[in-house]
């Protein structure tokens, strides 16, 4: 439960103490992000049996019907509707909300890590959310511009040639050194 919990309402999303990089003008931002995402977006479903003027009718997620007295959650947020509670999980990433809290965004239901990508993009390096203007995308993911580093030696890869290594990226130095093959002629790493 505390892993899912963890990886669903990720703390750096929400709290500038666990983003203790984060200059003064990104602290703000994260700040006012957290604090427009509590209100207009989070609720937390409520687990109860389907009331008798909702007997009959369709599970918001799979379709099925709800009879009265089944068990089923109900959001606030998002009206007189109610799920099986299997069926209560997020729209990305189809996961059970645990605890029931969610967010909200045009009438679907997320969990809070997907719900805060929808807006910000996420560091493949450190998981936090990006405020700066500029970040580096590469191979699909993006990295904070000081976190785009060699996986072996740290320096920064900002604009040189890199090669992916278990997902990080990797200097070409350290690469030839340590991971590529050498020619069988001439004994030179192949790059």
């Amino acid at each position: 439960r505390a892993r899912a919990l963890l990886q669903q309402l990720p703390p750096q999303d929400c709290d500038e103490r666990y983003c203790p990089d984060l200059a003064e003008e990104e602290r703000r931002q994260l700040r006012a992000f957290s604090a427009r995402r509590r209100q207009e977006a989070l609720g937390q479903g409520l687990a109860c049996p389907v009331p008798g003027p909702c007997h009959g009718c369709p599970c918001r997620k799979c379709g099925r019907r709800l009879n009265k007295g089944d068990p089923g959650v109900s959001a606030s947020r998002l009206g007189d509707q109610f799920w099986h509670p299997s069926c209560f999980s997020c729209h990305f990433c189809q996961q059970q909300l645990v605890d029931l809290i969610y967010f909200q965004q045009d009438g679907r239901i997320y969990c809070g890590r997907h719900h805060a990508e929808l807006f910000r993009p996420r560091c493949a390096s450190c998981d936090q959310l990006i405020f700066m203007e500029e970040c580096i995308e590469a191979e699909g993911r993006r990295w904070h511009l000081e976190h785009f580093c060699c996986l072996e030696c740290d320096e920064p890869l900002r604009g040189q040639r890199y090669v992916m290594r278990s997902g990080r990226p990797c200097c070409r130095g350290c690469f030839e050194s340590l991971f590529a093959e050498p020619c069988q002629a001439c004994g030179d790493p192949i790059g």
